[in-house]
């Protein structure tokens, strides 16, 4: 009995000890990416982050928001480089923003481009992650009955 409620103790310790990771990283997930290519200093910023879906496998869902500056106006875009896909291009812009409903079960790496350039100006990236890993539950190792 006594182990029993021991383990009941680390379970607990461990869950809330989740939680307030998960939440720390919420709460604090607005992360840009700058990146420098000559004096170019641009920036690209998504929040929030991290997509969060419930069990491992599953679609997340996450409305998210890109803003993004550059200190020489161009024709930039905004590319999904994970799945090699064009979201949004601006023409003599220096500066712009993009939203658009996330749906992904897995992490997406995005990149600013110049148009017509495959090389990344800035990036970031939106990290899935799960409440449960697997929706199988653990053995038991052992049995009453």
């Amino acid at each position: 009995m006594h182990t029993l409620l021991s383990l009941k103790k680390i379970n607990l310790t461990w869950f809330v000890g989740s939680v307030i990771v998960f939440l720390s990283v919420v709460m604090h997930g607005n992360v840009y990416a700058s990146s420098s290519e000559g004096n170019e200093n641009a920036k690209l910023i998504v929040t929030p982050k991290p997509c969060v879906a419930l069990r491992k496998g599953q679609k997340c869902y996450l409305e998210v928001t890109f803003n993004w500056e550059h200190p020489i106006a161009s024709n930039y875009c905004l590319v999904n480089s994970t799945t090699n896909q064009t979201m949004h291009c601006w023409q003599q812009q220096a500066k712009g923003q993009y939203s658009f409903d996330f749906q992904s079960t897995q992490s997406n790496d995005f990149a600013l481009r110049k148009q017509k350039s495959a090389t990344d100006i800035a990036r970031t990236t939106i990290p899935v992650a799960w409440v449960y890993k697997s929706t199988k539950r653990a053995k038991s190792t052992w049995r009453l009955f």
